[in-house]
């Protein structure tokens, strides 16, 4: 079974995380900011408390953030955690990323931050999306959220660095990673200030348990998803079992909630892993690029199925397409699992759509591109440990289930 995710885990990483010492947080922020040129950057246990954090340290409660309806949910969990109002914003029609014209007519006087996003690693016009939000509110806080975009560039220029601050996350899923994790980059030094000052006040270190459980967490995901595991992972992930349980018990999407150790500083075994994965990102971003050039090349002339507008310095996270027809989604799904293949459908909602904002007076009727894209998009292995012939087996694989599907 080729899984839809997989962490690039090695021994070097597993050494690192049981040698270090109290230093190690601060070395890897430094080398995280030195790697992306930044002057700060600022961890946190997760990539929603860097941004809870930072909606917090602005000091100015109860205002807008705007944000896209078609995003990862803890970006609004986040937000209404954090004491403020999210205002969503429809797709774009030809993008799954925001449509840029609507962001910037959501900013108004109470708007105390915007978020833009880079879905699956596409980029989008950063410079001119900032400066058009600045003209309508120069006080607000432009945080742009690059958790699936480390180093997505538009004509060479990285997407975040024309902005206040940068959030990024380090789940296992995410293009380098802690275990959990996540960081602000920043070059603003009152940002910075307020942000450390912030997390001093509140977040306090993890337990010797804590850690013994983060390290246990570690091993157990690289041997579920190693080749002889990942198909007993897969069924028992699928099936009525006691892990699909407490996996649904752990996810946020339908409660407005931060995970129980949201204010705790990120662990040292956890910096030393990001320490080590951070000296092979680029090795790991090259290798999802040759993956997705050889994916886009093999699907062109698939039937009912379009290839996304990457663009040149996309990042390929998660690599993704669409399908002409959404209904056939499900068993598409289904007949690849049958070809040994994990598909995936990580964003398969709308945040104004899901109960828990209901609640709240939204409804996902205002996005419609946001819906689309969230019923017809169909995520594919490419996760820099694949070999090329599992890249291969995935081609095949899709080619025979369209073939038996459309002829």
């Amino acid at each position: 079974m080729i899984p839809s995710n997989k962490p690039s885990y090695n021994f070097r990483d597993f050494h690192a995380a049981l040698s270090n010492d109290s230093r190690t947080v601060d070395c890897f922020e430094q080398e995280l900011a030195a790697y992306f040129d930044f002057r700060y950057a600022i961890t946190f246990p997760y990539g929603r408390s860097a941004l809870y954090a930072t909606l917090r340290a602005l000091g100015k409660p109860k205002g807008e953030v705007v944000q896209p309806s078609y995003n990862c949910v803890v970006v609004a969990h986040a937000t209404v955690a954090a004491g403020h109002q999210p205002v969503f914003i429809d797709a774009s029609a030809a993008s799954p990323n925001q449509d840029a014209s609507r962001m910037v007519e959501a900013v108004g006087p109470r708007s105390v931050a915007v978020i833009p996003t880079s879905l699956y690693g596409i980029p989008f016009d950063a410079e001119g999306l900032y400066g058009e939000i600045r003209r309508r509110n120069r006080d607000v806080c432009i945080l742009v959220d690059c958790c699936q975009a480390f180093d997505a560039r538009l004509d060479g220029r990285l997407l975040m660095h024309a902005c206040d601050g940068t959030l990024l996350a380090f789940g296992i899923g995410k293009p380098m990673t802690t275990l959990n994790g996540g960081a602000l980059l920043t070059n603003r030094s009152d940002l910075a200030a307020s942000v450390y000052s912030f997390r001093e006040q509140f977040y306090r270190s993890q337990s010797i348990i804590a850690a013994f459980q983060r390290l246990f967490y570690f091993v157990a995901s690289w041997a579920a998803l190693s080749p002889p595991m990942t198909a007993l992972t897969d069924f028992l992930m699928n099936a009525d079992t006691p892990l699909r349980r407490y996996l649904r018990r752990l996810r946020t999407r339908e409660e407005i909630r931060l995970p129980e150790d949201n204010e705790a500083l990120m662990l040292p075994m956890q910096a030393a892993i990001g320490r080590q994965q951070l000296h092979r990102l680029s090795g790991f971003m090259k290798r999802r690029r040759e993956i997705a050039e050889t994916y886009g090349q093999a699907f062109q002339k698939l039937p009912h199925l379009t290839i996304l507008p990457w663009g040149e310095g996309a990042t390929f996270a998660i690599y993704t397409v669409r399908l002409r027809r959404p209904e056939d989604r499900n068993r598409i799904v289904s007949m690849m699992r049958k070809h040994m293949v994990q598909c995936d459908t990580i964003l398969n909602y709308v945040i104004p759509g899901l109960d828990c904002y209901r609640d709240m007076g939204f409804t996902s009727d205002p996005f419609p591109h946001a819906r689309s894209w969230s019923e017809s998009v169909l995520n594919l292995p490419n996760h820099p440990s694949m070999t090329d012939r599992q890249v291969r087996i995935v081609i095949r694989a899709m080619q025979e289930t369209f073939g038996v599907l459309y002829g």
